[in-house]
């Protein structure tokens, strides 16, 4: 135990040795320069006057450091999975800096390698709320943290706000907060029209081996606005596997295919999956099954453009009162307002799968 310990020991001061000459995550700036920003779990974080660089260990933060930031020139490393999205994504376009981020100093479980976060020298490091232990190690290692909540839509709200902070961009996440709330609005407008209307039976598959948003997915929410019912809601958990049974017994009039797997809608409608049978599921006959959008980041989890995403839900499930044009105008708006860039055609058929 003694023996164990001493390693422990040894290791940490080495790192602590390594962060403290690269200046252990911190610029050299003057003690006044330092400010606190606090984060969406209540810490306190000391940052320097200025942050030049962040790594980012939870995988969709990195596209919302991006819209925050209007850049990516200050994003040092990312998740794996955050790179693999990025490479089908419209950032790999608005941000070729992008693809110089690293990928080394965090697993693909999210366990961060101490030895190669100090080769990046990050000015702060963003990690996942949950992460208590490597929370502790960095602060150890006087790297500052910002821990931030993640799963709805004001936790995501919550966070782009202190991401704002840390970047200096306050008006710019400001903007980007009311602009969701400005697009959510757009839903309370067609209360009114969707009252009475029959709500199509909605199933979100993640991936082949029948992994479905369950009750504790945001993707509930997404479908339940967009005047659909999500018929494993009532299933715990996040993306929880289920039977082809079961599947059946919901007979779903939508299937919405996940970004997280390569999963597509011809593995559906071909019945390509083994073990599985889709022929018979409502969904398929009738041609209603979807491929998710993919934006600057993969559209099935909380981001920036998630309001765009229930509204492409609401526009699958309703086209009689959300009109595809009014999608693909608030679409353009958006990219033309946040990232002076003017969607093509070719744009909009990437983003949507069309």
């Amino acid at each position: 135990m003694i023996q164990t310990a001493l390693r422990y020991l040894t290791r940490l001061t080495i790192i602590c040795t390594m962060f403290a000459l690269v200046g252990c995550g911190q610029q050299t700036a003057a003690p006044t320069q330092e400010r606190v920003v606090t984060d969406t779990t209540g810490r306190e974080v000391r940052l320097p006057g200025e942050v030049r660089s962040l790594s980012i260990v939870p995988i969709p933060w990195a596209s919302v450091v991006y819209a925050v930031d209007g850049s990516a020139e200050r994003i040092s490393g990312i998740h794996p999975s955050a790179k693999a999205s990025y490479e089908t994504s419209m950032l790999k376009k608005l941000a070729p800096e992008m693809a110089n981020a690293s990928t080394d100093f965090v697993g693909q479980d999210f366990a961060i390698h101490m030895e190669e976060l100090g080769k990046l020298n990050p000015s702060a490091i963003i990690v996942w709320n949950y992460q208590e232990d490597e929370i502790a190690q960095l602060e150890k290692l006087k790297v500052p943290t910002i821990a931030l909540k993640y799963g709805t839509m004001e936790d995501l709200q919550n966070g782009i706000r202190v991401i704002g902070q840390v970047l200096g961009k306050e008006d710019r996440a400001a903007s980007l907060i009311q602009s969701q709330q400005d697009m959510m609005a757009y839903f309370d407008g067609k209360k009114e029209a969707l009252a009475g209307q029959p709500r199509p039976k909605v199933l979100y598959l993640r991936d082949g081996d029948l992994k479905v948003a369950a009750d504790g997915t945001v993707n509930t929410m997404m479908i339940e606005t967009a005047g659909g019912v999500n018929v494993a809601k009532a299933v715990q958990g996040q993306w929880t596997p289920v039977t082809m049974e079961q599947v059946a017994a919901w007979d779903p009039d939508v299937v919405i295919l996940s970004n997280f797997a390569q999963i597509q809608p011809a593995d559906l409608y071909e019945d390509r999956l083994a073990g599985q049978n889709w022929r018979n599921i409502k969904a398929v006959r009738e041609g209603r099954v979807y491929k998710a959008p993919n934006g600057l980041y993969r559209w099935d989890a909380p981001c920036v453009e998630t309001p765009l995403m229930i509204e492409w839900i609401a526009q699958k499930l309703h086209p009689e009162i959300f009109d595809h044009a009014h999608l693909v105008g608030d679409l353009r708006e958006f990219y033309q307002k946040f990232f002076s860039y003017q969607l093509t055609d070719d744009d909009l058929r990437s983003i949507l799968h069309e």
